[in-house]
């Protein structure tokens, strides 16, 4: 951290480096994040106050509500929003810029309230949470589109970014995702339309909102942009641009992952309950898969989850590692079947 409490876009910052709002975050995601997956306070504890003094930084360029552009420096340059987005989608725009950085502020200030309730400071707690209200009211203020339905370029990141941090409102939530979802399919051929920023932030929408079937739909399309691409192009790591420029063996796109074991394999962490004490298991079914082998490795050992559709009948296989409880769902696509559940040392408290 900089002695005006602004931090660089990557470490180490020997030279000046390309980012945004979204890379500084990691001051504040990846420690509560250590602690969502494995139960060690140490991270959030150590760094909670420079997450404060970060968040003073952020202070200084707000106006009006908003985070604005803040300058570049001799170890910063740029301001992005998303980076690497495919052909085609207008991230490079000013408007979604700003959307996109005053959401991830207001996912910190979401974590940051997390963080202080673990920390048992419940006074700052409540002011970040109202600092969040008072954000996202902000953000759908001058984001929204009223007469077109969609927030700043209507974009895959800028429609499901302000969902994911609770910034539209309840009222029009379902047609702002049926909008996404109509233009996903108009715009972009039900392909992929998001880089570096929005892989994680689609992942995580798609999976809080079971949108199983949206996500699978783009990820089977062969051709450009989009993972099989890669593939069928020679692949075996993702690379740096969606075309193929530059690096091959690049993680800008890697935030995918999640969605293959906590939507196919439906392993999701329990932030109540951190480091795997208790999880949730409910596979979400996409549309012409039947079958799902899924392991997960937790600091008490590997959660398995395995199940298969056959002959109007779901088999489901969980195992449990010693000292870990789980509440197991069936999926929706499931209701139609006879579901043989089987199970292998789960906790009295695991539900069924």
């Amino acid at each position: 951290m900089r002695k005006d409490r602004s931090l660089p876009y990557v470490a180490p910052n020997y030279i000046t480096t390309d980012g945004g709002p979204y890379w500084c975050s990691f001051v504040v995601f990846a420690p509560w994040r250590t602690y969502v997956n494995y139960n060690d306070l140490r991270f959030i504890e150590r760094y909670y106050d420079a997450m404060k003094q970060w968040m003073e930084y952020v202070d200084k360029y707000t106006v009006n509500g908003l985070l604005e552009r803040w300058p570049d420096t001799e170890y910063r340059s740029w301001y992005l929003g998303d980076w690497l987005a495919p052909a085609g989608v207008d991230s490079g725009n000013e408007f979604s810029i700003d959307l996109v950085n005053n959401c991830c502020i207001s996912e910190c200030l979401g974590t940051l309230q997390k963080i202080a309730t673990v920390l048992r400071k419940p006074e700052e707690a409540k002011e970040f949470a109202e600092r969040k209200a008072a954000l996202n009211r902000h953000i759908h203020e001058r984001f929204y589109n009223p007469e077109e339905g969609i927030y700043a370029t209507g974009s895959h990141l800028d429609m499901s970014y302000p969902m994911l941090v609770g910034a539209v409102p309840g009222s029009i939530y379902k047609n702002v995702k049926e909008k996404m979802i109509g233009l996903s399919q108009a715009h972009y051929n039900n392909h992929i339309a998001v880089g570096l920023v929005g892989v994680p932030v689609l992942t995580e929408w798609a999976i809080q909102n079971k949108e199983t079937d949206f996500m699978y739909t783009m990820l089977k399309q062969p051709d450009y942009p989009g993972y099989l691409y890669m593939l069928n192009n020679g692949a075996t790591t993702t690379w740096e641009y969606w075309n193929g420029e530059r690096s091959r063996i690049h993680n800008c796109y890697n935030g995918i992952g999640s969605w293959f074991y906590q939507a196919v394999g439906g392993i999701r962490p329990d932030e109540d309950h951190p480091g795997y004490q208790h999880i949730y298991i409910e596979p979400q079914i996409p549309q012409g898969v039947i079958w799902a082998k899924t392991t997960k490795e937790t600091p008490y050992g590997t959660v398995t989850v395995n199940w298969e559709l056959a002959k109007n009948q779901q088999d489901m296989y969980v195992s449990l590692p010693a000292g870990v409880q789980a509440s197991v769902a069936i999926s929706e696509k499931a209701m139609g079947c006879t579901v043989n559940r089987k199970k292998q040392r789960l906790k009295e408290k695991s539900c069924f």
